[in-house]
């Protein structure tokens, strides 16, 4: 066996797989929705979403039984969906000029639309 979960408190590791549990069964059961117990106030799941939120969390399980430690990726950030949102909205004005893109994606697609500001 191995020691990837030495050194974790107990409560963590059963906190874990309830959660597991938790969307286990309401993947067996009738139900249309369930309240998303990571997504916070207000938010529900229907079984796809459940599904897949499932397979993350498995495979998030899966990595940090292997001793990966846990990195999201930069797309899940907030601060990086919020300047994807302001450099699209900013692309998609109508203006040929554009001094800022945050992204890098962007600001490597967009390099022919950026200005300098004294010019």
């Amino acid at each position: 066996m191995s020691d990837a979960y030495l050194g974790h408190p107990h409560a963590k590791i059963a906190g874990t797989l309830a959660l597991l549990r938790h969307f286990q069964a309401f993947l067996r059961s009738t139900c249309r929705e369930m309240h998303d117990p990571i997504g916070g106030w207000g938010h529900s799941l229907t079984q796809p979403q459940a599904r897949h939120k499932l397979t993350f969390l498995i495979n998030t399980a899966i990595n940090r039984k292997a001793g990966m430690p846990d990195a999201p990726s930069r797309k899940y950030d907030p601060d990086y969906q919020r300047g994807l949102l302001q450099d699209a909205n900013d692309l998609n004005y109508p203006r040929l000029r554009i001094y800022f893109i945050r992204t890098p994606e962007l600001r490597r697609r967009f390099a022919h639309r950026l200005v300098t500001a004294d010019t």
